[in-house]
């Protein structure tokens, strides 16, 4: 009698414990939605701007920053720490036309940065680097985009704003077209596997948005006249239980919009039994971004076999370089050869110029990725007859010495 009245109470509990579980539907993986955040400007722009903050995460998160016409990148949190760290950064551009051969191209890489070809959501280049992101801190992220012999060149920074180093990742081009990076910015939220104990979507994920902003192909800066959110539609079978467990807003104690999804996460309000909500304007974005303007740290040239050499370093806290000009000149100030090109990563350069025997001088002049001028510097040198002499110096030049950059 006590082992059938035990046996009762065991299947009492079983019973009990079965009413209280949610039971996905079937072919459920447990996905925390995806989610986007849509940012509407009026024109094409050749550069655009977001920052973000992540305060929760788990395995198998995307943050996507800045997407494009042409490519995306943003933060991911990855159960793959081969590339040095889980918590890299990632940009990726489309190629124009995979089947007839028109392919994107690796124009340059910063060390430790992977890049490879990717497929399944079209096919293209993707940079992945260990930026070893952290969580509660800011990063501003910026996408710039210039045409050069006969390509469109598209450049990844990112700004680390707890020591405000800025780091170049990579640049990648396709065969010039028309336009540059299109008019609107999506940033999106991704639980992109659905299964497993430490990655699927038990685990909230929130990230904060704010000071989206397009650098128009006219020079002018522009705030996103609308923004939404939505929470992709028709992924019921994929999220099972998750599938509502999304959210976003405008949070005004950080003057960012949010998204979450994951967990116990609810919409609030506003969303009804929808799935997209309209949000209203940042409130303190401002007319245009404070930016500071790109520095030359210090300038060294030497004078060997009929060739200046020239190297250059810049202030890595300061806006990023877009290009760079530098000129020779001689004893009484006068330009004898000079050399641009718009190149980020570019810190030398090599003029092939016979010169009599005498002192000049090298000036250098960077151009920031938000098309600022710098200061520029000089610095001398000697040329004689079998020996040189040469000088490091930061010796900015008076204001009205300047020579304006012409952009690329």
């Amino acid at each position: 009698m006590q082992q059938k009245r035990y046996l009762f109470f065991q299947v009492l509990t079983f019973i009990i414990v079965l009413s209280l579980t949610a039971v996905q539907p079937a072919g459920a993986q447990g996905a925390a939605p995806s989610e986007h955040l849509v940012f509407y400007f009026p024109s094409d722009a050749v550069l655009k701007m977001h920052m973000i903050k992540i305060t929760q995460t788990a395995y198998a998160s995307y943050f996507e920053i800045n997407s494009f016409t042409k490519g995306y990148a943003g933060l991911q949190h990855t159960p793959d720490s081969s590339k040095g760290s889980s918590h890299t950064m990632i940009s990726s551009l489309w190629d124009p036309n995979t089947a007839n051969g028109i392919y994107a191209q690796v124009d340059y890489k910063a060390p430790d940065t992977y890049t490879g070809r990717f497929g399944g959501e079209g096919d293209g280049y993707q940079s992945i680097n260990p930026y070893n992101w952290t969580i509660n801190n800011w990063y501003n992220q910026v996408i710039r985009s210039w045409k050069s012999n006969g390509r469109l060149h598209i450049a990844t920074f990112i700004q680390n704003l707890s020591n405000n180093n800025w780091f170049h990742t990579a640049t990648f081009s396709i065969p010039d077209e028309p336009g540059y990076l299109g008019h609107n910015n999506d940033a999106f939220l991704e639980d992109w596997t659905g299964t497993g104990s430490n990655r699927d979507g038990r685990h909230i994920r929130k990230a904060y948005f704010k000071d989206c902003w397009n650098l128009s192909t006219t020079g002018q800066w522009e705030k996103h006249t609308s923004r939404h959110f939505s929470a992709n539609a028709g992924d019921s079978a994929r999220n099972g239980i998750y599938d509502r467990a999304f959210n976003a807003g405008y949070d005004a104690n950080q003057d960012a919009y949010f998204m979450q999804h994951g967990g116990n996460t609810t919409p609030n309000a506003g969303f009804g039994s929808g799935r997209t909500l309209k949000l209203p304007a940042q409130r303190g974005q401002g007319s245009s971004p404070s930016l500071t303007t790109g520095e030359i740290k210090k300038v060294y040239a030497s004078y060997d076999h009929q060739k200046v050499i020239v190297n250059w370093q810049i202030n890595a806290q300061k806006s990023p370089q877009l290009s760079a000009r530098v000129e020779i000149l001689d004893a009484q100030k006068r330009i004898i050869a000079s050399y641009i090109d718009t190149l980020p990563e570019r810190r030398s350069d090599t003029l092939d110029i016979p010169l009599s025997a005498g002192t000049y001088t090298t000036k250098v002049t960077i151009r920031d990725i938000f098309n600022q001028l710098s200061v520029p510097v000089t610095t001398r040198f000697i040329a004689g007859n079998n020996n040189s002499k040469s000088w490091s110096s930061k010796h900015p030049i008076s204001s009205d010495q300047k020579k304006r950059i012409s952009s690329r």
